[in-house]
């Protein structure tokens, strides 16, 4: 005899939360082990405190962009200056928000705008896959970053206590974790020629534009052509 599944609550299914929590687990590893390194390097190297630390963690909560927060406060950059590259670097989620956003149309705009909070380029690429099986819904969006924010969170902390043990992060190979991490999430894009030519456009792209405009318009500059050319593929 046929058994017929029935559906759960939203959150319960294999498109809830825990599908998500699920799918992302491999890049919370990810994420836990470079929130090590921030929370490494923003103790010993840029002296923040606990409170700092963490608190860049919450309300910025952009790897890419802590990273290179720290690195222009070690060079004593102008708050202008430290501003405007985290808002270039970041830049890339308004296209990542064109590109998903049609996939959370039945989500209400008001708990959109909170749970966007979460969107970083992991969350978004579990998201933007999934959008391709199923409709991504509140609770599975929520997952996706969570799976991310909950983990980098911790390493931060962990990191930051760890930091009073490590005089010199850079000789662990702590500052090199996060370009390890993309360059994985990119390897798992690479299923194509077109998108291996999308990537090597964007890399040359981005090579081009950072010895003009430094590392925020090189991550910008490689961020249009391939947001560009994903247009034109569709």
């Amino acid at each position: 005899m046929e058994t017929v599944a029935t559906p759960g609550p939203e959150g319960a299914g294999p498109r809830g939360f825990s599908a998500a929590l699920t799918k992302s687990f491999p890049l919370s590893v990810s994420v836990f082990t470079y929130g090590l390194a921030y929370g490494a390097l923003a103790h010993s190297t840029n002296h923040l405190d606990l409170i700092q630390t963490l608190a860049m963690s919450v309300f910025v909560f952009a790897g890419a962009s802590q990273f290179t927060i720290l690195a222009l406060l070690q060079q004593g950059a102008a708050f202008w200056t430290i501003v405007s590259s985290v808002f270039f670097l970041n830049s890339r989620q308004i296209l990542y928000g064109l590109s998903l956003g049609r996939h959370l149309s039945k989500i209400p705009m008001r708990t959109l705008t909170v749970l966007s909070h979460g969107m970083t380029d992991e969350s978004y690429s579990v998201s933007i896959l999934a959008a391709k099986e199923h409709e991504v819904s509140r609770s599975y969006f929520f997952g996706a970053g969570t799976a991310i924010f909950v983990p980098w969170l911790i390493s931060s902390l962990f990191g930051y206590l760890l930091g009073s043990f490590i005089e010199s992060p850079q000789r662990f190979g702590l500052d090199f974790a996060y370009t390890a991490a993309f360059m994985g999430l990119l390897g798992a894009q690479l299923c194509g020629r077109r998108r291996i030519f999308m990537a090597v456009l964007a890399g040359l792209a981005a090579e081009l534009t950072g010895h003009f405009y430094g590392t925020s318009g090189a991550v910008f500059a490689g961020a249009i052509v391939s947001f560009m050319i994903g247009v034109m593929e569709k």
